[in-house]
């Protein structure tokens, strides 16, 4: 039996294992998928292995690259560059440009500059939701967006 998986504009997708119930999310960002429909099969760590077709809904979000800077104040830590891929009001799709471990869960403080008229400088926390490789999703701590960024959602279209 397959399950319907949907791909949200942040190329992530939250598998639920039919036998334990575990959720993982994945994040789908450097696997390019074009396909409206791809069928995948995933093994949980229970052993169980089930198919799943991931759907993308409505059109994907277009490419970013707005340069700013990445901050953890967990235990361990640590700063360095990142480019913004994803954007729209619940969460973000970066690119780290350094090598840290970073776990779902983690608060991030991200600094990114707009590509709007007036360069706006967006200072944001986020929660991290999934990760592969140099790519991390996050979703925001506050979905009211009063600063730079409310303005430039609406105009660009990115509120979904």
């Amino acid at each position: 039996m397959e399950h319907k998986i949907v791909i949200d504009n942040l190329d992530t997708a939250t598998l639920i294992c039919p036998g334990c119930n575990r959720k993982r999310t994945l994040l789908l960002t450097q696997y390019k998928i074009e396909k409206p429909v791809t069928r995948i099969r995933y093994r949980c760590g229970c052993k169980e292995t089930f198919y799943a077709v991931l759907e993308r809904k409505g059109q994907t979000a277009r490419e970013m690259n707005l340069v700013g800077t990445c901050t953890s104040r967990e235990e361990k830590h640590w700063s360095g560059r990142m480019t913004v891929k994803r954007l729209n009001a619940k969460g973000v799709t970066l690119m780290l440009n350094i090598r840290q471990k970073i776990m779902a869960g983690n608060k991030l403080l991200l600094e990114f500059v707009l590509d709007d008229a007036k360069q706006s400088i967006v200072k944001k926390q986020v929660v991290v939701t999934a990760t592969d490789g140099s790519y991390v999703s996050a979703v925001f701590l506050s979905q009211e967006h009063f600063d730079n960024l409310g303005p430039y959602l609406f105009f660009n279209k990115l509120l979904g």
